[in-house]
This record gives structure tokens, sequence and C-alpha cells, in this order.
């Protein structure tokens, strides 16, 4: 399911996505979610906010038409919960051993990895990835991926100043 809540007014060229992917009834995988949530109340010039509670080839064209596009995500590598990971896919593949968490119909590198494929990607592509331990339906989300939330967030805040001096 996607939710378009643009912040974008409607005289600003649309520049950046970004994508919140997550289950909100499923503890720590809201993290993607509530990134989202932080980063649409700050009504950023140029910057559209889109949920998505399931990842599935209809996302690809959600990024069309934009310069760049910011995912996040909960993942699990194995680090400790809250830390936040960031991969600038222009750079880097995303690892092998980076499990991406939420009720996903598709897996979101290989959604990634099509749209590569299929020259689908916007010009700029990060993916960050908050790393969470609990799943189950039901629980709420870790203090320690709340605390990577808030990193997360703060950590595109910077990136997006730094795109767009």
């Amino acid at each position: 399911m996607l939710s378009t809540k643009r912040a974008a007014s409607p005289e600003s060229s649309l520049q950046t996505l970004i994508l919140g992917i997550g289950n909100a009834w499923r503890g720590d995988d809201a993290a993607g979610r509530l990134v989202a949530h932080a980063l649409r109340a700050r009504d950023l010039p140029g910057v559209a906010v889109v949920e998505a509670s399931v990842v599935d080839p209809s996302l690809l064209d959600a990024w069309q038409e934009v310069d760049r596009l910011i995912v996040v995500d909960a993942v699990n590598s194995g680090a400790a919960s809250g830390t936040v990971h960031c991969f600038d896919l222009s750079r880097e593949s995303l690892p092998g051993s980076l499990s991406f968490c939420s009720s996903h119909a598709f897996d979101l590198a290989a959604l990634l990895n099509l749209a590569r494929t299929l020259n689908r990607l916007p010009p700029q592509v990060w993916v960050f990835g908050v790393e969470g331990r609990e799943f189950a339906h039901g629980q709420a989300v870790s203090a320690a991926v709340q605390q990577g939330v808030d990193k997360c967030v703060a950590a595109i805040l910077d990136l997006l100043d730094a795109v767009t001096d």
C-alpha cells in the first residue's frame, strides 16, 4: 500500500523523493515510516515523502521524474539495534549481508537492481537502513530503534543540505 503525501509546494520542482517503508504494526519494522513522518512534518521544499507498507514493482513509478531518491527501511545485519546504515548507490551496491525486514512482496535490493537494469533509477539514490531487532506483530518500536530513527532523520537532513548547496 502506497501513501503519497507530498511535502513539496506546487510551485517548486520536485527534486527529491523520500520513500519510507515499513509496517507500523510490527515493532521495529516501522522505522522507515517513522523517518518519513518526521521528515514530512518539516515541509521541506522540493521534497516529496511517500510511505509504503510493502515493496513491489509498482514503486518504480513513484520515483520517476525526480533527481534523487532516498529510501529508508528497517534492516537486520547483526549490528546493534538503532544503528543507521547509509549506502550511496551511485558509488556502491547494497551488501548481500543486509536483510530488509519489512513485509515485502518483493525484496528491496532486487527492486533497486531491477530499476537499475531498466534504467529507471534517478541520478542519485541513497538507501538508509535502521537496524532493528523486534519485528513481531503488535510490538512497539524499541527505544534503540527510535533513537536510530532520530539519527536517520538528522543524517538525511544533512545529506539534503549537502546535495542542495
